[in-house]
């Protein structure tokens, strides 16, 4: 069994290793998003310690999300241009000693240095942007499935990290949880240097595993619906001369606005309700799993069904969630607080599986990592600006509604934008085929 995952082994007609690849890249991500959604928890135990503003708190968060939109696109380019071992073993070491440091935190200062700043740099050079660079090189037909069942490991950090945090934190303190996250980040150096690879031509093989034959060029054919699209060289200056690409960081900025408005304040928007804290916490964790479920049914049935029929259900499940948390006050029982943490995971987890395949889709090519990175300062500065606007608005008003009816236009934008961009009119998602008389699902 070990010599089957032994890269220098891989073989075509053998054990395909962008499975392997996809495996690496669900702990990378588990471990660099449970520290992203975590957040929540740590926020609630300072502003229990210093008493500082709710804005000026999250603000250190806004500036985690802008911060890692813009490494994002340095960690693209770089993956693009010396592979993804070396970004993804140096964000691991970096990450490390931010989380470290952040257990010294005794001023606004520091939060913002330490992990506004530090951990960003970390998260970003091991998270989704180098993740999704490598795993479209290793799949064209599974596009989909694949980050789907990589991205959950998102959830599955999620389920991990927050109640974990939060037993930990009642255990030994806030500043103690920081070190021991610090030292679980140290296993992403040597996993990075010892089993990623770059490409699938590197061992042998190719994209999906599939053997080289012709059938399998046409069949990747079969989708083009532009080729006049398709056949461009794109590069992050050609693809921001283009309207879709702005239109991407918009609505991917939208559906962050969003999800970054929940993930930050729920914690404490649901104590404030009168709910207890341990069970505020643990419902971030069921939203893990939750999600870690939905991305990958939701990567098949992106592949299957089409993006943008996805991301319409992704929203309308976001907006029912978005409901059910505005009257949390008014039902103080834990089936209500797990109804809502359903809900939400599973059209949150939707733009997980989009973001990547879209542009994939729209953009791909050998400059692909810097154009998605760029596309995700969008997401970066969306998260930013909601998980920073939402505490302004409860600091003026004392409420977290008027926030929330934004995050729910802001959603709505968000698939509105998905099908405007209408990546079907250059690829047909990989199960879906032209006929004579329009596009049906395949066999």
């Amino acid at each position: 069994m070990v010599a089957r995952l032994d890269p220098n082994a891989a073989a075509p007609g053998r054990f395909f290793y962008g499975w392997v690849i996809v495996g690496l890249s669900f702990w990378f991500l588990a471990l660099a998003y449970g520290i992203w959604y975590s957040f929540s928890v740590f926020f609630v135990a300072l502003l229990q310690e210093f008493g500082w503003p709710r804005a000026e708190t999250a603000g250190a968060f806004s500036l985690f999300v802008v911060l890692h939109g813009i490494v994002g696109i340095v960690a693209g380019g770089l993956t693009d241009r010396v592979g993804p071992k070396a970004v993804v073993a140096g964000g691991g070491l970096v990450l490390a000693l931010s989380l470290a440091a952040s257990s010294t935190i005794a001023a606004p200062w520091q939060l913002y240095l330490f992990f506004g700043v530090g951990a960003a740099v970390g998260v970003g050079a091991i998270g989704w942007v180098p993740c999704v660079t490598l795993i479209q090189r290793w799949f064209r037909q599974r596009l989909g499935a694949a980050i789907g069942v990589a991205s959950a490991g998102i959830g599955v950090g999620i389920l991990a990290t927050a109640p974990a945090l939060q037993a930990l934190i009642n255990a030994i303190g806030w500043r103690g949880a920081f070190l021991a996250l610090g030292a679980i980040m140290l296993v992403v150096p040597p996993l990075a240097l010892l089993f990623l690879r770059g490409r699938p031509e590197d061992l042998g093989q190719r994209p999906d595993g599939v053997p080289p034959r012709a059938g399998a060029q046409r069949s990747d054919d079969a989708r083009v619906v532009d080729r006049a699209w398709v056949s461009r060289p794109w590069s992050v200056r050609s693809a921001a001369h283009t309207w879709r690409f702005w239109l991407m960081m918009v609505s991917y900025g939208s559906s962050s606005f969003t999800t970054s408005t929940v993930f930050v304040h729920q914690v404490a928007l649901l104590t404030d309700a009168g709910h207890e804290a341990l069970l505020a916490a643990s419902v971030v964790g069921l939203m893990g799993v939750v999600s870690a479920v939905g991305k990958i049914a939701w990567g098949f049935a992106a592949d299957r069904l089409g993006r943008e029929l996805i991301a319409a259900l992704g929203a309308g499940c976001m907006l029912a969630g978005l409901g059910l948390l505005a009257l949390a006050d008014r039902f103080v029982v834990a089936w209500f607080v797990v109804l809502y943490g359903v809900v939400f995971s599973a059209g949150y987890s939707v733009s997980a599986v989009i973001t990547p395949t879209v542009t994939v889709d729209v953009f791909s090519g050998r400059n692909f990592g810097s154009i998605y990175g760029t596309i995700q300062l969008g997401a970066g500065l969306g998260s930013a600006s909601g998980a920073w606007l939402a505490g302004f608005i409860f600091d003026q008003t004392g409420s977290y509604h008027p926030a929330l009816a934004l995050a729910a236009m802001a959603s709505v934008l968000s698939a509105v934008g998905i099908y405007a961009i209408a990546p079907r009119k250059v690829r047909l998602a990989p199960g879906r085929v032209r006929t004579g008389d329009g596009v049906r699902l395949s066999r």
